[in-house]
């Protein structure tokens, strides 16, 4: 063998190694961080190798790209930013629906399969002191002149956010908006900076009493459903992959989305250690389900 076969073969060694990986992805928050770090650990335990991962990427828009140019093979979405955000279709709100034409559209416009679903929806919530005393958005509209709104940057500017949201709720402002990072809004909140703040429906601070979400009473807001865009080349590439994920579905209820959102933000633990955690008390339940019964 020359020297020259011998660096094609190592070269060839190098992609199909390169290939053989997986990566998962998650955005720029807290629930995504956890979110991604149980996807990396759970599917490593799994498949018998270890999974990459490219966390807190940013934004939909950012996260959307990295999984269409492979730059990472899956993560966690929700139906209604998949629809409107990435997938750019029109406002829908019924949940099953949703759900059909996102999983069409990945998988006819970018070979992406859509499911999965975690257990879990998280919306947008739109959050006041609850000293306020408002209960519904239209309330809120109708009984305040001069909201000072404290919104995050991808609200301010999506077809779900702000612009067609002040179509359906005519919030009247008493002062520009405070567009900010989503882990400040509940500090300016509480500072007083902001009397409104477009949150979401997981957030730990929604667990102290202090504040209230404001019923959508006009429906404005698409399902956002907590599900999984993962890239078929991946799914032909590690026949585990799928049936890996199917023990994911319907794991994780709303309450303990909270719960392990505010063990990061709040007791400062880490998202890894946090699903860790989560893992383990998932698979001591299971197997406690699985359990012979004892008839003596």
């Amino acid at each position: 063998m020359d020297r020259k076969q011998a660096i094609a073969i190592l070269s060839a060694g190098l992609v199909s190694c390169g290939r053989a990986g997986l990566t998962v992805g998650a955005k720029n928050f807290t629930e995504q961080d956890i979110l991604g770090e149980i996807l990396r650990a759970h599917l490593s335990a799994q498949l018998g190798f270890k999974v990459n991962s490219r966390l807190h990427l940013g934004g939909s828009y950012l996260a959307h790209s990295a999984l269409l140019q492979g730059d990472i093979d899956l993560y966690p979405e929700y139906s209604g930013t998949a629809l409107t955000a990435c997938l750019k279709l029109p406002l829908e709100r019924d949940a099953a629906a949703v759900f059909a034409k996102v999983r069409a559209a990945y998988f006819e416009r970018h070979d992406v399969e859509w499911g999965w679903p975690l257990g879990f929806e998280n919306t947008f919530a739109m959050v006041i002191p609850k000293a306020l005393g408002f209960r519904t958005l239209s309330e809120a509209v109708a009984g305040k002149k001069d909201w000072r709104l404290g919104i995050g940057y991808e609200f301010e500017a999506r077809a779900d956010g702000w612009p067609l949201f002040q179509k359906t709720y005519a919030l009247r402002l008493g002062a520009a908006l405070k567009t900010m990072d989503l882990g400040l809004l509940y500090r300016a909140l509480q500072a007083g900076d902001v009397d409104m703040a477009a949150g979401n429906t997981t957030d730990a601070a929604l667990s102290s009493g202090e504040f209230i979400v404001l019923a959508d009473d006009l429906h404005f807001f698409p399902p956002y459903q907590t599900c999984l865009a993962v890239r078929r080349a991946a799914l032909n590439l590690h026949p585990g992959l799928r049936a890996a994920l199917d023990e994911l579905t319907g794991v994780i209820a709303p309450t303990l989305m909270r719960q392990m959102n505010a063990a990061v933000t709040q007791k400062k633990q880490e998202p890894a250690q946090v699903a860790a955690d989560f893992l383990r008390n998932w698979k001591e339940e299971s197997s406690a389900k699985t359990l012979p019964i004892d008839r003596r």
